[in-house]
């Protein structure tokens, strides 16, 4: 726009002067004047009526050429090191700034990525794994839903008090079992069940899977066990022949598959779901929990179901893969326990003994 402007000026100002053009332009004689001085001195180039740039010709205090080659060539040796660390490690005799226009005018510098674009790096890393390579065991308190812990009070405590939860990183699938005690004896328990069930239909985990937990006690994590004591450890990397790992303390983001699970269950079942009595729940439990694995498409799985994306990589899976119900982790310590606890030696707790057979029948 300025431009054009420019342009009517100076060509009104060679027809009818420079001082009536400033007065029907509305500026200043010398505005006038400057401008096509301009553009005669370039040869009535349009170019000449372009903005210059106000830059100063010389820096006098500019990083010397040697330093400048010395920054790049050490953010080429460290690309993880920023501005004030090269400067730091490195000793460079310049600023932080300097340092760091130096690394951008050598197009050195990483944009930082998106919370989405990170989520979207991640969803193509466990999109690597083979189905059931990667599970994530966790418990999950159910006496704090609002509208779960009402049905708790109104049916006297029937009702069951925790979920353990086992979801598979690559597909999204998930098993579930409820008991009333949160206790290395439960966690045992259910996992063996979930992968003698997962061995029956053509996906055993033995040297195949990792199983990852968090720090807590029901997972062998918070005490030092006596050598017999037959923990949950022992059962994933002894009976299940898995390979058992914890998590980092306090990174809960590391669980961030099956926490997200227990954020869509209380939402999409325990908020909606009335249930006449304990059977009733394992009945709408199981029916909600093949539902999840076999119809509901889940929007980070590219809007597939857990099922679908089994099919995809394993086209003769068996179906009934998922058709593994809600479990009821209490009846299961009640068959599988002695019932004869492990002497308590010195510190920590004892738990159960579990039986030393292969947990090929529940």
């Amino acid at each position: 726009m300025k431009f054009d402007m420019r342009l009517k000026m100076v060509q009104y100002a060679l027809e009818h002067g420079i001082k009536p053009t400033a007065r029907a332009f509305g500026c200043q004689v010398r505005i006038v004047r400057k401008w096509v001085r301009r553009w005669k001195e370039r040869g009535y180039a349009r170019s000449a009526l372009m903005d210059r740039s106000r830059a100063p010709k010389t820096c006098p205090r500019r990083t010397p050429p040697a330093v400048e080659a010395r920054i790049v060539r050490e953010r080429k040796k460290a690309p993880c090191l920023g501005a004030a660390r090269l400067k730091d490690f490195c000793e460079i005799p310049a600023g932080v700034t300097a340092i760091a226009r130096i690394l951008r005018q050598h197009g050195l510098t990483r944009r930082r990525k998106k919370k989405y674009e990170k989520k979207r790096d991640l969803r193509a890393v466990k999109a690597c794994y083979k189905p059931f390579e990667q599970l994530q065991v966790d418990v999950k308190h159910l006496n704090d839903i609002p509208y779960y812990g009402e049905q708790l009070m109104r049916h006297g405590g029937r009702l069951p008090l925790y979920q353990y939860t086992c979801r598979d990183v690559k597909t999204g699938g998930t098993f579930v079992g409820y008991g009333d005690q949160r206790s290395e004896s439960h966690a045992c328990c259910f996992v063996a069940a979930v992968a003698s069930h997962l061995k029956r239909t053509g996906f055993p985990l033995r040297d195949a899977a990792t199983i990852q937990t968090d720090n807590g006690s029901e997972f062998s994590g918070a005490e030092r066990k006596p050598k017999e004591d037959r923990g949950f450890h022992h059962v994933v990397e002894a009976l299940v022949g898995a390979q058992h790992r914890f998590i980092p303390v306090g990174k809960k983001n590391y669980q961030a598959d099956v926490e997200s699970f227990h954020e869509r269950v209380e939402t999409e079942f325990f908020d909606l779901e009335r249930f006449a009595g304990r059977d009733d729940f394992f009945d709408r439990a199981s029916a909600w929990i093949l539902w999840w694995n076999a119809v509901r498409k889940n929007t980070y799985k590219y809007n597939r179901a857990p099922d679908h994306i089994l099919l995809e990589d394993r086209p003769e899976r068996d179906p009934k893969v998922w058709l593994l119900p809600a479990l009821d982790v209490d009846r299961l310590v009640a068959r599988r326990a002695s019932g004869a606890p492990l002497k308590k030696k010195s510190g920590g707790y004892y738990v159960l003994a579990l039986p030393g057979g292969r947990p090929a029948h529940w």
